[in-house]
């Protein structure tokens, strides 16, 4: 049995920045993940045609917090600024590089972090929790801590929690929306396509952005997000469809039709639990023993900065304890 004082459940945006800011005050937290790196929707996919950012394309900062993070990331050559053709605010966009997986890896430097492994249950021991986890390389470890924080999308917050304290039932408020997520190749370069568009009312596709135009990327490839609602319609279909399918979208919504080259390079992945809907509208929720908590950006908003703010908050609210 692996003893900690936290244990996080999640290292996307939100958990790595609670367990970064725990551990500079002197706590031992352990952090489990059930991906093989860090960084959630932070996410690269690489392929010999290049490499795509297939989860979040880009981030903003108006919080100063997150504003001090991207500075240190930046100092560690882990971020640059992407201004692509087409790009419609004037807020700054900042990309990982090589890949936005960059972000996750820097930031968990120095936690102590078990990949590819799951938490299938909590109970209670005492005044502890019990957490039954299951790994991809073996059977899983079981892990005691005093606090215990689920740092993942709200539904399988939900699924974990609300047995432990009906407190969590008010997860069942928050709504996440999916996304498919197309990965593109081409042999040659699409002079007709700008470096980003944003789909319209009733478009299948709500963004096509050339990952190729990123700092430090190669090759000719393309990002496509389908809407919330195509992907809803379309969760359970089958990759060969939904390729067929976002493939065609880009064809209709580039206006190159027939015109647009096969790719070289055809890939599909579908987040289920992308973009947050309905949020908490507070920055994390915790249990009157401040012993059991849950966080991440559906907790705020729609924006990677969300993640941050409410791992924060969560952060400075367990330090005062």
């Amino acid at each position: 049995m692996i003893e900690t004082d936290i244990l996080v459940i999640g290292a996307g945006l939100a958990g790595l920045t609670l367990a970064r800011q725990l551990s500079s005050h002197s706590s031992k937290v352990v952090v489990i993940e059930k991906s093989r790196s860090a960084g959630g929707r932070l996410s690269t996919r690489r392929a010999d045609a290049g490499s795509f950012d297939h989860g979040a394309q880009y981030l903003t900062n108006r919080t100063a917090g997150f504003s001090g993070l991207l500075d240190e990331l930046s100092r560690n050559a882990d971020l640059a600024a992407w201004d692509p053709v087409g790009k419609d605010s004037a807020h700054t966009w900042w990309v990982g590089q090589p890949g936005m997986s960059a972000i996750g890896k820097g930031l968990a430097k120095g936690l102590d972090i078990a990949y590819q492994t799951r938490a299938k249950s909590i109970s209670r021991q005492d005044e502890k929790f019990i957490v039954h986890t299951e790994a991809t390389a073996s059977d899983g470890s079981i892990y005691r801590a005093s606090r215990v924080v689920a740092a993942m999308p709200s539904p399988q917050a939900l699924d974990l929690l609300e047995p432990l304290d009906p407190v969590f039932a008010q997860l069942r408020n928050v709504s996440m929306a999916p996304c498919w997520s197309a990965m593109l190749a081409f042999d040659g370069p699409l002079a007709q396509v700008p470096d980003l568009i944003r789909g319209q009312d009733g478009d299948t596709l709500a963004l096509i952005a050339r990952n190729g135009s990123k700092p430090n990327r190669t090759g000719e490839t393309f990002v496509l997000h389908a809407t919330p609602q195509w992907s809803r319609r379309h969760l359970e279909a089958g990759r060969d469809t939904v390729k067929a399918a976002m493939l065609e979208a880009m064809r209709h919504q580039t206006g190159l039709g027939p015109n647009l080259p096969e790719p070289i390079h055809c890939e599909v992945h579908r987040w289920l639990y992308a973009l947050v809907e309905n949020p908490l509208d507070q920055p994390f929720l915790g249990n009157a023993q401040n012993t059991l908590f849950a966080c991440g950006d559906w907790c705020i908003g729609g924006r990677a900065e969300a993640a941050h703010q409410s791992g924060e908050a969560l952060a400075h609210h367990i330090i005062s304890l």
